[in-house]
Formats: structure tokens, sequence, C-alpha cells
């Protein structure tokens, strides 16, 4: 799975503000099904773009996937967005699968598929709780020769999976955040995700941050504490993956637990 977003401590300027010690969340893995099995008797094909899904939690926090498909006209809490090949040489191990190139290549194919799919703007993008899962071939996939990665829009809650639109195209264009679709924080807990859980702050802006080299830690306070209202208490970043695609937006948060 993959959560995009990165996590800060809050500026010094700001001392009401709490540090939300989330670090870089791009990487935080669960390496669930990695260890070699015994084979099935059928090998599950390869994937297809605008495959829905009714996952849960645990599926959403593992390398591979291959829950039963369902109809995208009902209640589903993934959508397969886009399908990538995994860079030449790369093994089904937590060392080949994260080394740089790959995991680049990875993270950044899926930025791009869900920018399309949520359509509007980096603001109201950023601000919401939206984001991607991406899974690899399982072990007996991976002997038969199958290489590609795997794009899911998901909706995550604490814990769970929110259910997605059925009768939306682009899941943000022409439509306002909602409880249910703008992203919230706790401070103890990965985020942003939906505030219909339970949260400490809530998104309520964000800014462009100027630049074309990946600012440090500082640099990013100082934007914040320049741009983000004075009722902020934190904020997010976007990930060194995520610069690099052109997602320069920070957004920032209020304390809000409704």
């Amino acid at each position: 799975m993959s959560r995009l977003r990165a996590g800060a401590v809050a500026p010094v300027q700001k001392p009401m503000m709490v540090a939300l010690v989330l670090g870089l969340v791009v990487g935080v893995f669960s390496f669930i099904g990695l260890t070699a099995t015994q084979a099935d008797a059928a090998v599950p094909p390869k994937p297809t773009v605008g495959t829905c899904y009714n996952y849960g939690w645990t599926a959403y926090s593992g390398w591979s996937q291959t829950g039963k498909k369902v109809s995208c006209s009902t209640a589903h809490t993934a959508k397969t967005i886009a399908l990538g090949t995994l860079v030449s040489g790369t093994t089904r191990t937590e060392a080949s699968l994260t080394r740089e190139a790959n995991y680049s290549h990875m993270v950044k194919t899926c930025v791009h598929a869900l920018r399309d799919k949520l359509g509007s703007t980096y603001s109201k993008r950023n601000q919401s709780a939206y984001t991607t899962a991406f899974f690899v071939p399982n072990v007996e996939q991976f002997d038969a020769g199958q290489r590609w990665f795997r794009c899911d829009v998901v909706l995550p809650g604490k814990d769970t999976l929110k259910n997605l639109p059925t009768n939306r195209a682009k899941f943000l264009e022409g439509v306002s955040l909602t409880q249910r679709t703008r992203g919230c924080l706790s401070g103890t807990y990965v985020g942003p995700y939906s505030c219909l859980s339970s949260h400490t702050y809530k998104s309520i802006s964000a800014f462009k941050k100027a630049g074309t080299t990946y600012p440090s830690t500082d640099s990013f306070e100082r934007a914040v504490a320049n741009n983000c209202p004075s009722r902020t208490r934190a904020y997010s970043k976007p990930s060194r993956y995520e610069w690099q695609t052109g997602d320069h937006w920070v957004v920032c948060y209020e304390r809000n637990t409704n």
C-alpha cells in the first residue's frame, strides 16, 4: 500500500502548535505475503484498469491483493486506476521492491494516476483523504513471470476503508470536500484520512511552496508560518516523489475534533 503525503512537525514560529511526528509516510508498509507459499492450482491473471474491489484494511496494508472483484456500480472500497511494469531485475523481496529506481517508478506512476482520477485542483486534492494503494504480483504470479504493479484509488479512514463514489468519473471534479472526503490527522496516527473517523486536526487550506529543489524542513516550516491561517496547528507536505511530479503543495490543518 502507499501513503503519499508526509506529516511534519509544527513550525517553531507558532509555539502553540503541536508536533506531529508522523515522519515520511512514503515507505510505511506491511510486508505481508512476501514469503513463499504453496502454489495455487490456478495462477490469478494480471489485473485490469477499471476493476473494483471491496477489500478491507488488512489487504490494503499488504503488498499483494488478489481478492474478489465487484461491480463498480455497487459498494466498493478500491478501484484500479493504473498498471505499470516493475523495473527490470526487480525480485519479490523487500529490498528489491523498495530500492530507489523501482520504488520511485511505482510511486510516481500512482501519483499521476490519482491526480487524473480525482480531477479538480492541487489544493482540493491534497486537502482530501483520497490516496492510492499499490500492489505487486503474489508469489504464484511472480513465479509465473508476472512483473506488473497496480495502483488503486482508496479513501482510508482510521483502520478502515470508506466506500468510493459509484457515479463519478472524476471523484473531486465539481464537488466540495465533505466530512467523508476531507483529510484529517491525529497526533499518533499516520494520515491524512477521512474526517468521518475520530481525529485531532482537520485540513483548512493549502498553498504552493516556491522553488524547484526539494525544500528542507526549516524551509517548509517558514513557508507554513507565512502562508497558513493563524489558527493552523499542523501541516503536511509533499513527499520527495510527489515533489518530483510537480506537486509542491503544502496543506494547513487546524485543531478540530468535529
